[in-house]
């Protein structure tokens, strides 16, 4: 089968080996041709090639089916012009503004889940800080239900030797999205060589621990407009300060030609990320329930 037009087999063959190296038990085959198409822009003449490939998949009176997961890293690491591409560009235009200190606001903005429901809305909304953000009924269906703004620096402090030194120590690791039963597994990541944001930071966080290293976990939200995207990255005490640290994902940016060679993967990504708390944890929630939302984020000043 001849591999369609723009299709690099290298890079093929390369994803495929890291995908390959998760385990099928974790895989959810959901994903029909149709759905590929939508949601990741991948037509049916190239999963059926990637099946064929190589890609796991299942095979039914239907068609084939893919998981979510290994559709979406197929979308970032083989297209230049996917969606997962796009967002990301917004990542270094953002991190080459000029400004030296910019604010952010960021939205939360939901619709009731449950139309004509007795009673008012109850919407409980985690925001920066672990702390919590209570509302009810807004005044149309789909407005903002809260904002919250992040003041966020350019420059950040030296790093040290030792921080040099475990950071180098991920070098081997390759930016791979994890299904959801994998992506906090320090020790998959670790054993494997490869893991999204989620894993990373914490195989950073405890390999800062034996180091005597100050860490911390982190969670929230890329502040790059018109939105925000779900993020969890390392934060290290420097000189009063945290300074978050993501050497696999700029690494990522890097192979992918998003960022230029004057990004080093020692770079702190701080200036775009807005942290919510020390844990992973559904933003809004309407009546208990997790609610599909939006974050529409604005640059409001930059200085």
């Amino acid at each position: 089968m001849t591999a369609p037009q723009g299709l690099d087999a290298g890079a093929l063959d390369d994803l495929l080996a890291l995908i390959l190296r998760v385990p099928d038990r974790h895989r959810r085959f959901e994903v029909d041709a149709a759905t590929a198409v939508a949601r990741y822009e991948i037509d049916e003449p190239t999963t059926a090639f990637l099946a064929a490939a190589g890609l796991p998949s299942t095979s039914g009176p239907d068609g084939s089916r893919f998981d979510a997961t290994d559709l979406r890293n197929v979308a970032v690491h083989l297209f230049a012009r996917s969606r997962e591409r796009r967002v990301l560009a917004w990542w270094i235009r953002e991190l080459e503004r000029p400004a030296a200190v910019t604010r952010y606001r960021m939205d939360y903005v939901a619709r009731c889940p449950e139309p004509g429901h007795a009673g008012p809305c109850r919407y409980r909304l985690a925001v920066p800080e672990d702390d919590w953000h209570e509302t009810g009924a807004v005044p149309e269906d789909g407005a903002v239900l809260h904002s919250v703004t992040f003041d966020r620096p350019r420059r950040w402090p030296e790093l040290p030797a030792a921080l040099l030194g475990l950071l180098d120590e991920t070098r081997h690791i390759r930016f791979l999205w994890l299904p959801e039963t994998l992506r906090a597994d320090a020790s998959f990541v670790r054993a494997t060589g490869v893991g999204d944001c989620v894993g990373v930071a914490h195989l950073l966080v405890e390999e800062a621990g034996r180091r005597g290293l100050a860490a911390r976990f982190s969670h929230g939200r890329s502040l790059t407009p018109p939105i925000s995207a779900s993020h969890s990255w390392a934060e290290f005490h420097l000189d009063g300060v945290w300074v978050p640290v993501d050497p696999v994902l700029v690494d990522a940016l890097r192979h992918w030609g998003i960022a230029g060679p004057g990004w080093q993967r020692t770079s702190s990504l701080g200036t775009v990320l807005g942290r919510v708390g020390a844990r992973r944890r559904d933003l809004v929630t309407h009546a208990g329930q997790p609610v599909a939302a939006k974050f529409p984020t604005y640059v409001e000043t930059g200085d």
